[in-house]
């Protein structure tokens, strides 16, 4: 594998772990926005974890061997 191709893949795999990690947290808060109209609701959103959903900590531990691999590459 090619050390450009490396990172580029820990990249896209970095941000996306990131984008589901932002897509899930504001799903939580327009639940939120939505219960607020109703008058039901907690005083804060409910967070999740960030190693909840186990793609979010996938995704970004594969981003960090594709980094590994690139700067391991780069030194030889």
């Amino acid at each position: 594998m090619d050390k450009k191709i490396s990172l580029i893949l820990g990249s896209v795999f970095i941000l996306t772990s990131g984008l589901i990690f932002t897509i899930e947290r504001l799903s939580r808060y327009v639940y939120w926005s939505a219960q607020i109209n109703t008058g039901q609701f907690a005083t804060n959103p409910k967070t999740i974890p960030i190693l909840d959903n186990l793609f979010i900590a996938l995704f970004f531990l594969i981003g960090i061997i594709f980094f590994v691999v690139f700067f391991k590459r780069e030194s030889h």
